[in-house]
């Protein structure tokens, strides 16, 4: 498996155990990394992906995977 392929299943997997109804990834790549961003049908937040974040950086984040859905309340 590839690194942006786990790291697709791996933002998933937590956006779903928070409850979110995640879109498929956009991914936008060059010759060095691939970012990616999907959101939640439901209530739009975010998830993000990045195979080579900057040394302070994170390979996932975004607010779907720290947030639960609210599901249209």
């Amino acid at each position: 498996m590839t690194r942006i392929a786990r790291l697709k299943r791996s933002a998933l997997d937590s956006c779903r155990w928070r409850g979110h109804q995640m879109t498929p990834f956009k991914l936008y790549s060059d010759t060095i990394c691939a970012v990616g961003v999907s959101h939640c049908r439901v209530c739009g937040r975010e998830v993000y992906i990045d195979t080579l974040p900057a040394p302070n950086g994170i390979n996932i984040g975004g607010e779907a995977v720290a947030v639960n859905c609210w599901k249209g309340h």
